[in-house]
C-alpha cells in the first residue's frame, strides 16, 4: 500500500484515545500476527482487546481507537470456515477504523471490501478471501436494510471485489472507487 493511501486514510481515523485501554486491554491471542500486519498495512497503532467470552462478536470502537473481539468466537469462526475467516473478521474491523465516520449497511460493505484489500495487500492466497467471504455469506442479513450488514451475497461480493481489485500502487481515490461507501 502506498504511503499516500496510508496517510489519507489515517487522516480519516478518529483521534480520540482512552487511558482506560492501557489498563484493561487483554490482547486477543488469535489475532497477534494479524494485529501487527493490520497496523503496518494501514499505518495505524490500534490494539485488539478481548471482550468477555460468549459475546460472539468483534467490533471497532472508533471513539477509543480499539478493536474488541471474543477470542473463543474468533477461534470457532476459524474452526468452522478456515483460519483466514478470523483474519478477515479482524481486517473488517480495521476497515471500520480507517473508513471515517460513516455507518449503516454502506459502512459494513465498505469494511468488507477493505478487508479484501488487506488480504490481497498482505499477499494472502485467494483461499483466504474465500474463507472470509464464506463466513460473510452466512453472517449476512436475510433482507437488504439501511442499518444492517448487507445480504450474504453483498458481503461476499464486497470482500471479493477488494481482494481482486486491489493493486499496491493505488492512491486513496482509487481505493475509494474500489471500495465505495455504497450498497454495491
Amino acid at each position: 500500500m502506498s504511503k499516500a493511501v496510508k496517510v489519507c486514510f489515517g487522516i480519516l481515523l478518529l483521534a480520540v484515545s482512552s487511558p482506560l485501554l492501557a489498563q484493561q486491554c487483554i490482547p486477543v491471542d488469535h489475532g497477534t500476527e494479524e494485529y501487527i500486519a493490520l497496523n503496518q498495512f494501514w499505518g495505524t497503532n490500534i490494539p485488539i482487546c478481548q471482550i468477555a467470552p460468549g459475546n460472539n462478536n468483534a467490533f471497532a470502537d472508533r471513539n477509543n481507537r480499539v478493536v474488541w473481539a471474543d477470542q473463543n468466537w474468533l477461534d470457532s469462526m476459524a474452526s468452522r470456515y478456515g483460519s483466514f475467516a478470523a483474519t478477515g473478521i479482524l481486517a473488517h474491523e480495521w476497515g471500520h477504523m480507517v473508513q471515517g465516520p460513516i455507518s449503516g449497511t454502506a459502512a459494513e460493505l465498505q469494511a468488507d471490501c477493505l478487508a479484501g484489500v488487506f488480504m490481497r495487500g498482505r499477499g494472502l492466497p485467494e483461499q483466504a478471501v474465500i474463507e472470509f467471504a464464506t463466513a460473510n455469506w452466512f453472517a449476512g442479513d436475510a433482507e437488504m436494510s439501511l442499518g444492517g450488514h448487507g445480504t450474504g451475497l453483498q458481503r461476499r461480493n464486497a470482500a471479493l471485489r477488494g481482494y481482486t481489485g486491489f493493486q499496491p500502487a493505488m492512491n486513496v481515490y482509487q481505493l475509494v472507487q474500489l471500495c465505495p461507501a455504497s450498497f454495491l
